[in-house]
């Protein structure tokens, strides 16, 4: 006899929600959300697109009946979020970037590397860009971070940064390197660098070049781990890089310490692993396809902050920032004055 709490309904709700995302990959990649921003019939729906009537009805259906879509007397529509992330026209689409990241973090091999286990190449090299495209990740991170991810942190940086004042930034392993343009146009006296490696600087020269800041961002290639990252900067942007040193935490600690100026920033954004390696759940499924192929990433986020402690760091009082603390994705600390 089973007690009422036991119960199998768990897995078929894990069931449930693997077809519903089926069902989101499946929209983005018929592109149908882009057709709905005004009430349409399958059939309007149809004949711009070619599909068949019949079974675009039933999978308009679907999306209403999972929250993606409203429908009223026969015709469907977006609900708001569907058409700002999912639909093409959008200024904030994000469909491209969601389908990549279900490739990106894909668990489709995991059985085969649980029973023969890592491709010795990966485990032997330990480099990242030999699994993940980072470069694509990249192109299509740039438009995801303005929502609000850039937000939050210009806000933040306004509580901590005179706008009055020569201000020098570092973003490093930047990516599109969004935070250091959105930062450097809201400060006039700002300049910067974006530190990329150098199969994905390209991204960064590119969103430099079409925000008209050639002169004030410089790129650098290289690999931050090894490589000089430069000296005398205010705020040093450190998005999900340290989570990757590994046996070099101390010394990238370090690194970063004596890069900055007296009192300068360091704004922290790590997949804030617990010690225990179970959480958050996100971090840990989504960098497991990786770490099966042999991968050796991720610090947990003791590690890290003792690594920052013991480097000279200290973590910012949040009442410094006016509460918003709550809303960043990361976490800034200020270079202390023990280490120097």
């Amino acid at each position: 006899m089973h007690t009422v709490e036991l119960s199998p309904k768990v897995f078929y709700q894990r069931i449930q929600e693997y077809q519903e995302a089926q069902l989101l990959f499946a929209g983005i990649r018929l592109d149908v959300f882009s057709h709905l921003q005004d009430y349409s019939s399958p059939g309007e729906v149809a004949a711009h697109t070619g599909y068949h009537e019949r079974n675009l009805r039933l999978f308009l259906n679907s999306l209403a009946s999972i929250g993606l879509l409203d429908m009223q007397n026969g015709r469907y529509k977006n609900k708001p979020a569907a058409d700002e992330y999912l639909n093409r026209n959008s200024d904030t689409y994000l469909g491209d970037y969601i389908l990549f990241r279900e490739r990106m973090t894909g668990l489709e091999h995991v059985e085969e590397r649980v029973r023969n286990g890592p491709v010795a190449e990966v485990e032997q090299s330990n480099d990242g860009l030999g699994v993940y495209d980072f470069y694509t990740l990249a192109k299509l991170t740039a438009r995801e971070m303005y929502t609000g991810r850039v937000q939050s942190f210009l806000k933040a940086a306004e509580c901590l940064l005179n706008k009055n004042e020569p201000v020098k930034v570092l973003d490093l392993g930047g990516g599109p390197g969004v935070m250091a343009i959105e930062l450097i146009k809201n400060y006039p006296g700002a300049e910067g660098v974006v530190f990329e490696h150098p199969e994905v600087a390209r991204v960064p020269e590119e969103t430099v070049k079409a925000a008209g800041l050639e002169g004030r961002i410089g790129i650098v290639a290289g690999d931050f781990l090894s490589d000089d990252i430069g000296k005398h900067y205010d705020l040093i942007i450190a998005s999900g890089i340290l989570d990757f040193a590994k046996e070099n935490i101390n010394s990238m600690a370090d690194k970063l310490y004596r890069a900055l100026k007296p009192s300068g920033y360091l704004y922290l954004v790590s997949h804030d692993v617990s010690e225990d390696f179970l959480s958050p759940k996100e971090s840990i499924v989504g960098w497991l396809s990786g770490q099966l192929d042999g991968l050796n990433v991720l610090l947990c986020k003791t590690s890290i902050d003792s690594a920052l402690m013991a480097a000279g760091f200290e973590s910012l009082n949040k009442d410094r920032i006016a509460g918003m603390m709550n809303n960043l994705q990361g976490e800034f600390y200020v270079k202390g004055q023990g280490n120097e």
